[in-house]
């Protein structure tokens, strides 16, 4: 069976490329006349890397370009109006592309708003992700702001607060929308359960509606550079997430089911929420949720185009993570 290089639904009838849902590319590229093969290979876009990456704003430290598309269906690198983020696989992390793509699909499978991605590939063949800006709509920029910039700090101390001070943060730049701050739970539980212990600061931000120029941001970003990093060779196997869960572990004090376990358990979200001002009802019906969708998550795994060891590694770290977020 294929399945889908954008959605990893299985292909089950005839479509105009190889490897995708004719319905699952119009979402992506709104067009079926886009080329999903690059007219250059990856040494053409390291080569570019350093001069086009110039002035556009994109966090992280993958090496990453503006695309868009042009006259001739094609999608070229570009330094103004890109409409997509290319990002190839570092050579010390092979198939990251493939791992964040299905990582971020599991996100989406759980209910969290997700950056819209897929997997093209460059002219040599070799997959690379892909995903469509969200900072833009029409010829407007969407105003956002990531909490490393909430927190007034800079770049470098992205990894120095809880996600209980991140939670508290977001209430206040939202003026307390619950929403928004049972969003944010809902994606440090899901980084949790994949093994995604990079969730830093600079990787949760607010956006502000079109329209909207007063002091409050509206609503988080789509989820975005998540991946399963535990399942790299090279991955970390001791951190469980990328920051603290709560403040006071800080000073190294942990709950007392986490002391017995020696792991966060639901006990541990469940204080978080709490915490943050959330009903302790929807958080349980969250984690009972997301528990349920044990088995929806491996089949996810299964229908990706990461390396068989890397599907193994990335189905255990679920599995035991899910029965972990079973202890209440």
């Amino acid at each position: 069976m294929e399945y889908c290089r954008i959605s990893l639904k299985p292909i089950k009838t005839h479509s105009k490329y190889p490897g995708y849902l004719d319905s699952e590319f119009r979402k992506l590229f709104q067009s079926l006349r886009v080329d999903p093969v690059l007219s250059f290979t990856r040494k053409d876009f390291f080569r570019q890397s350093p001069i086009k990456s110039k002035g556009i704003s994109i966090s992280g430290v993958q090496q990453k370009l503006s695309v868009k598309i042009d006259s001739n269906k094609e999608l070229q690198i570009t330094a103004t109006d890109g409409e997509y983020i290319l990002k190839p696989s570092p050579e010390i992390f092979p198939h990251a592309s493939e791992n964040e793509h299905c990582a971020m699909l599991t996100g989406k499978l759980l209910g969290i708003d997700t950056a819209a991605c897929g997997l093209i590939s460059f002219s040599d063949g070799e997959l690379v992700y892909i995903t469509k800006r969200f900072d833009r709509k029409d010829d407007d920029k969407i105003h956002q702001e990531d909490l490393v910039q909430g927190f007034g700090m800079k770049s470098e101390d992205k990894y120095s607060h809880s996600y209980e001070a991140a939670g508290k943060l977001i209430n206040t730049m939202t003026n307390g929308k619950a929403s928004v701050v049972f969003d944010f739970f809902h994606r440090v539980v899901h980084a949790y359960i994949i093994g995604n212990d990079d969730m830093h600061l600079k990787n949760i931000s607010l956006q502000k509606f079109p329209g909207n120029t007063g002091l409050y941001y509206d609503r988080m970003t789509p989820n975005y550079d998540c991946l399963f990093t535990t399942a790299f060779d090279t991955g970390s196997s001791s951190d469980f997430l990328a920051i603290d869960l709560l403040e006071e572990e800080k000073n190294g004090i942990f709950s007392k089911v986490y002391e017995k376990y020696g792991f966060y358990t639901g006990h541990d979200f469940k204080i978080l929420g709490s915490r943050l001002g959330l009903r302790e009802k929807p958080i349980t019906t969250l984690i009972n949720t997301m528990i349920k969708k044990r088995t929806l998550l491996i089949d996810l795994i299964k229908c990706s185009v990461m390396p068989e060891k890397m599907k193994e590694k990335a189905g255990v770290i679920i599995s035991e993570r899910i029965k972990a977020l079973g202890i209440l």
